[in-house]
């Protein structure tokens, strides 16, 4: 690929004469400015959006970097990020993997909005120091230059779990998402705070992925155990909605032989039968409230680290 160096030589001038030239400056006669322009066509150079940031100092574009496009939950928290920061006149650009890292290290954005748990806490750290503001919405990182904007995972299934003990459940499983994650391991905190509180232990363990194909797995590998759990506590409502699905299919009944709850309550939870009992959490407005942080963060305002409390939603599956 070209270079501004190549054009500068391919043209007989500078690398500033070719910057300004390029950028429309009225300091370049218009004769020069378009054959050096000619010249830049010709040898396919193309700008470096990195360089073009730093003349113009802002690119009123903010990145969201995610793990994955799929499932429900991004759509409600995407939508609400950009209702908030289309008003403003900013631009949010979604990516995941390899894109996001580049765009990062371009420093490309304004800003960033981060919830792709391949992105390493020792990248984050070492990129919040040349840029900023940093939201993270999957970690709870303990930096100056970063914002941790968390949902309060363990609040709110320590007290989805006193209320499935309440109504006498004993043997309590847990099905996992994706184990090492952040929003995994500090909803299963919440379960264990209630358990211990109660002089319980967790019955049984499942690993799933937070999506329900891994859900009907775990149901199938639990239709084949002798001795059952008679509550399943899940990661999200996606595993468990699978899991309800295969049970169902297998004449277990829900909740006469087996109590079933999840966490974000998406849209098809109360629409399946029966209803799932989950943790709302208004992915909509938390995203507008991300997008308004961020928002307050570039204009130069200190912001607080918050986390997003969830409601409890009692329905017809515990």
């Amino acid at each position: 690929m070209a270079t501004i160096k190549d054009v500068a030589k391919a043209a007989g001038c500078s690398i500033s004469t070719v910057s300004y030239a390029l950028n429309n400056d009225k300091r370049i006669p218009e004769v020069t400015a378009n054959r050096i322009k000619k010249i830049a066509d010709e040898i396919n150079y193309l700008p470096s959006a990195a360089a073009r940031n730093l003349k113009k100092q802002n690119t009123n574009t903010i990145l969201v970097a995610i793990s994955n496009f799929g499932g429900p939950v991004y759509n409600e928290l995407l939508d609400g990020i950009h209702n908030e920061l289309a008003k403003h006149e900013y631009t949010m650009v979604v990516s995941t993997g390899a894109s996001s890292d580049n765009m990062l290290k371009q420093r490309t954005a304004d800003g960033a909005i981060i919830s792709d748990i391949n992105i390493s806490d020792k990248f984050l750290r070492q990129l919040s120091k040349n840029f900023k503001p940093i939201i993270v919405l999957d970690r709870s990182l303990n930096n100056q230059n970063i914002n941790n904007m968390t949902i309060d995972n363990l609040k709110a299934m320590y007290l989805l779990t006193q209320d499935v003990l309440s109504k006498g459940y004993k043997k309590i499983a847990y099905v996992h998402g994706v184990k090492d994650t952040y929003d995994n391991k500090t909803r299963f905190s919440g379960i264990q705070k209630a358990l211990r509180e109660n002089n319980l232990e967790i019955f049984k363990e499942y690993f799933g992925n937070f999506t329900k194909d891994s859900g009907k797995e775990i149901a199938s590998k639990i239709i084949e155990e002798s001795i059952k759990p008679d509550m399943l506590i899940c990661g999200n409502d996606e595993m468990a909605l699978g899991i309800m699905e295969v049970l169902q299919e297998n004449n277990i009944k829900i909740p006469e032989n087996m109590g079933i709850s999840g966490f974000d309550d998406i849209q098809l939870s109360s629409y399946f039968t029966p209803k799932l009992s989950s943790i709302k959490i208004n992915h909509f407005e938390w995203g507008q409230k991300i997008a308004k942080t961020l928002l307050r963060l570039l204009k130069g305002a200190t912001e607080k680290s918050t986390k997003e409390l969830g409601t409890l939603i009692i329905r017809e599956s515990y």
